[in-house]
């Protein structure tokens, strides 16, 4: 019988866990983070009922990797070290990477199923791949190709890069941004918490009461519904710069191997998600807007994908 994996993505909201054996998947567990002290004590709370004892776990976390471990960038402050999960869970090995190098390491990988075309045109098998996702933050990895279908992930911060705009209102919103943060980085309005800061600066721009405000799920509501107009600019202003984001991550990459959208807010706006709003600012960079429209852009639906990621890590088919 293979030896058990733990699979676990953690998130600054939720935390994923699930059994690997081989590359069998089980059931899924998904657990508010804030509820428990450590990433140890939610994995034993899982563990209790499993079904298995793991011999190794495999994690993808919400925050960059400095010496081996991470410290998650938003909601709870967790510390994960691979020697501190091993001891604490009486594991053989722990291996603990970025979570979007784990989606990254997944995108070679998927099967069409779980995966929606945004704009097809045609990928270069010896281009870079770029992964880009707003959830609770921003995150963004790069993936290039090595040969022989192994590819090196490369993972990086990209959600804390700053952001431009395209026209007044949007330098109307930049300006009141810069006011309130100093630096402002595309995760202050590409996330959860960022649709919550635009819908509450459009509110003040157009003298509006802003409070209470809505959370990021109720302004996907009023949006859908159409019973809020300051909702309904605010996910078409956060789907034109996610696309004009994207683009320039595109650009900086060379994605001519293709460009995933991934995180969890996109998957769940369904028809919400204006696709050719994000397609039209996600190519018009000027002379390059040919280049741009060759680019594959796809939107991961698969629920699976960061495990898919860790067990490709695992097999040696990403690094």
């Amino acid at each position: 019988m293979t030896e058990l994996t733990l699979l676990a993505d953690a998130g600054g909201t939720f935390t994923r866990f699930a059994l690997a054996d081989g590359a069998t998947i089980g059931p899924v567990r998904i657990v508010e983070s804030g509820h428990y002290r450590s990433f140890i004590d939610a994995a034993r709370e899982f563990l209790k009922d499993a079904g298995g004892k793991p011999s190794h776990a495999a994690i993808a976390a919400a925050g960059p990797l400095s010496h081996g471990e991470i410290t998650l960038t938003n909601g709870p402050r967790w510390r994960i070290a691979p020697h501190d999960v091993a001891t604490g869970l009486q594991l053989s090995s722990v291996r603990v990477v970025n979570d979007f190098a784990a989606l990254a390491a997944a995108a070679p990988h998927l099967d069409p199923a779980g995966l929606t075309d945004i704009a097809p045109g045609t990928a270069d098998p010896a281009g870079a791949i770029a992964v880009i996702g707003p959830g609770t933050g921003l995150g963004v990895a790069l993936l290039a190709p090595l040969g022989e279908g192994r590819h090196r992930v490369l993972p990086g911060e990209g959600g804390h890069a700053g952001l431009s705009p395209t026209n007044d209102r949007e330098s109307a919103i930049l300006s009141r941004l810069v006011a309130r943060f100093g630096h402002v980085k595309a995760e202050h309005v590409l996330s959860g918490l960022g649709l919550e800061i635009l819908w509450e600066t459009l509110a003040e721009l157009d003298g509006v009461a802003t409070t209470p405000k809505p959370s990021a799920g109720e302004i996907a509501e009023r949006a859908e519904a159409g019973t809020c107009a300051i909702a309904r600019e605010t996910v078409a202003i956060f789907t034109g710069w996610l696309g004009g984001f994207a683009g320039d991550i595109a650009l900086i990459a060379g994605a001519s191997g293709g460009v995933y959208l991934a995180g969890g807010i996109l998957p769940r706006w369904g028809t919400l998600f204006d696709t050719a709003l994000f397609h039209r600012r996600f190519t018009a960079k000027g002379a390059h807007q040919a280049l741009m429209e060759a680019i594959p852009v796809r939107l991961v639906t698969d629920p699976q994908v960061t495990f898919r990621g860790l067990l490709a890590l695992g097999a040696g088919e990403a690094a």
